[in-house]
């Protein structure tokens, strides 16, 4: 051991790097990726409250009103993709998944770190992907 050394530097060095960002880098990432979820259901609601239809037609014909490939980039998946990454982002911020050794076997333990920015981007982007789901569902069968 060297003289300089506390005795922690071989706890710190791990086998394997930590692949998640900062809980505040998470967080921050996941509102962006909710914000044209957001803003489409906005329009939404200025459509039904208010009756005008300039920003929904914007944004509206995006979902199943123009057919598209799967693998081109188009406004509705923007919508639902920034949402489900968003979610997944921070739903492994929060958990901590940890490979144990079992009595028969390997067992996964699983954790929850309580950071508060991303839980609630999980909870609200789920919320809000519930709600494009539906909205989706409800559009597919109307046409």
């Amino acid at each position: 051991m060297s003289p300089f050394s506390n005795g922690l530097s071989a706890h710190r060095n791990r086998s394997f790097p930590r692949l998640s960002l900062s809980p505040f880098w998470s967080g921050l990432l996941g509102i962006i990726g909710l914000l044209p979820g957001t803003y489409f259901m906005l329009t939404i609601l200025v459509r039904i409250l208010f009756g005008s239809t300039t920003l929904y037609y914007t944004i509206s014909p995006s979902f199943l009103q123009s057919p598209f490939g799967v693998f081109a980039w188009h406004k509705a998946q923007l919508i639902l993709c920034g949402v489900v990454l968003s979610v997944l982002l921070n739903a492994l911020t929060t958990l901590q998944f940890r490979l144990l050794k079992g009595k028969k076997g390997p067992e996964v333990e699983v954790s929850f770190r309580k950071y508060w920015l991303n839980t609630a981007v999980v909870l609200q982007g789920s919320l809000l992907l519930l709600t494009l789901l539906a909205y989706t569902l409800i559009q597919h069968i109307r046409y």
